[in-house]
């Protein structure tokens, strides 16, 4: 299976990439080989997680995939650069898998005994390919110095252990290390422009592992990095901001905030008042300014005088009981504008439970606070200045009690059955279930409903029939006069 994977790394604000990668097989495979490099190159993304077991270090790359099996558009839509050329530091490392072409078997063995690798270089596929601009495009390879790699016999020491099967592979510098740094040449010196410089100090084969048919390469490196003194930067972007006139002015522009006055930073609302809030652009620079009104917090305080502290709303609504209008606009210079406080009535049940839980409608009076947020700023200005005005709303839970008994009952006048009980307006004789009750004014308590109709009878007041008990006593007495 062919695929890369990716290591970065930030080294003082520099961007190091170290990538795996494990090539097409085989001598005729260098297209393939090339087309690799293309696709890992191309499509290796790095990403943060917060999973440790996903991503252990700075960034682990997200393009440990299958060559060829995943288009690179699909992997990261819409995405200009690659990560890998955004890099100021990049190293390939691995079994590329590029051989050497025309030599034989024998003749490359001859060679590799005489040392003589200068010209065994030259038969070099990845050498070949490189100078003609098809792969590693602006990378570098240290001089090699060292026996190829590549094939031999497992356990076997030395030079002669080279493939000695039946295939007798030609011996090739498989394994290899590449790298590019930030410079657009080697012989120019580390700098701000060209923050990273590399160097080799060493690159050669462990000739003495026997475990495997590759001989492991290592590479070790010298690397400058140029980096910022932040200190320093600081107090140079102060001179430049303090004795640049272009720029200062700029910066002015931008931190502008028109004056601004707001008519009081205290309101009380109670009975469905409406407050006028008047806010004036002061500005002496003819600018508009721009405001929008929040509502940020919300408390409850109870009879007791006890707060229950504030708590987050929508940075975008006010609370159901409040109407601010309006919320938004633009002031010109010189002028006002009002904005309407309004204590909203409730409606519905559910807007009195929004303030006032049911438990607490023994409660006389209930008071809820806001915070208004009014953020003002001009066209140009990136600043924002905020002016806070604290409202308080008393409500009264006898409105609010009585709102939830007109909400469950009708108006006087009108009947409104529930339960197994029944209720009679004046001059109306109504009975239903086991009891019928009328009493003065058509005025009906449930209460009282109950309490009276118990057993199996019912009390009527003065001018009515008498009980149903009553009249079976007499009925019984008369009875007994005719025996």
């Amino acid at each position: 299976m062919q695929g890369g994977v990716g290591l970065r790394l930030r080294v003082f604000d520099r961007i190091m990439c170290f990538v795996n990668c494990h090539f097409a097989a085989h001598l005729e495979a260098v297209n393939r080989r090339n087309a690799d490099f293309d696709h890992i190159y191309r499509t290796m993304a790095f990403t943060r997680s917060s999973n440790l077991l996903d991503n252990v270090a700075a960034g682990v790359s997200s393009a440990a995939q299958m060559l060829r099996g995943t288009d690179a558009a699909a992997i990261s839509p819409g995405k200009g650069k690659p990560d890998l050329a955004e890099a100021d530091m990049v190293i390939f490392c691995g079994d590329l898998n590029y051989r050497l072409f025309g030599i034989s078997y024998d003749e490359a063995r001859d060679f590799v005994s005489q040392r003589c690798f200068d010209w065994l270089r030259e038969k070099d596929q990845l050498r070949a390919q490189m100078k003609a601009g098809k792969v590693f495009q602006g990378m570098r390879e240290a001089i090699i110095k060292f026996p190829p790699t590549y094939k031999f016999d497992k356990g076997k020491p030395g030079l002669g252990g080279y493939d000695s099967g039946e295939k007798k592979r030609i011996p090739a510098w498989c394994d290899r290390v590449l790298y590019r740094d930030s410079r657009a040449a080697p012989s120019m010196p580390c700098s701000l422009g060209s923050p990273v410089a590399a160097s080799i100090l060493q690159y050669d084969a462990c000739m003495e592992v026997t475990d495997s048919d590759h001989k492991p390469v290592r590479c070790k490196f010298s690397v400058e990095v140029s980096s910022v003194d932040r200190s320093v930067r600081r107090q140079e972007f102060g001179k430049i901001f303090q004795y640049n006139d272009k720029i200062r002015s700029i910066l002015e522009e931008l931190y502008y905030i028109p004056e601004v006055a707001v008519s009081t930073s205290q309101i009380f609302l109670q009975n469905q008042e409406t407050f006028s809030l008047i806010i004036t652009n002061r500005s002496t620079r003819q600018d508009n300014v721009f405001f929008q009104i929040t509502c940020q917090y919300q408390s409850t305080v109870d009879k007791n005088k006890q707060t229950s502290g504030y708590r987050p709303r929508d940075s975008f609504c006010f609370p159901r009981w409040l109407k601010v209008t309006p919320a938004a606009g633009m002031i010109k210079s010189g002028e006002d504008e009002e904005i309407l406080v309004h204590q909203e009535e409730f409606r519905n049940s559910e807007d009195i439970s929004d303030v006032i839980s049911p438990r607490k409608w023994s409660e006389e009076t209930r008071e809820e606070k806001v915070i208004l947020m009014i953020n003002v700023k001009s066209s140009c200005s990136t600043k924002v200045r905020t002016h806070h005005v604290h409202l308080s709303c008393r409500f009264s839970t006898d409105a609010v009690c009585m709102l939830s008994r007109n909400s469950s009952t009708r108006n006087e006048g009108s009947s409104h059955h529930r339960s197994n009980s029944s209720r009679r307006n004046e001059g109306n004789t109504y009975q239903r279930s086991n009891s019928s009750i009328r009493n003065e004014g058509s005025s009906h308590h449930r209460s009282s409903l109950q309490q009276e109709s118990v057993s199996n009878g019912s009390r009527r007041n003065e001018g009515s029939s008498h009980p149903r008990s009553s009249l079976q006593q007499e009925s019984t007495s008369d009875m007994n006069k005719y025996k």
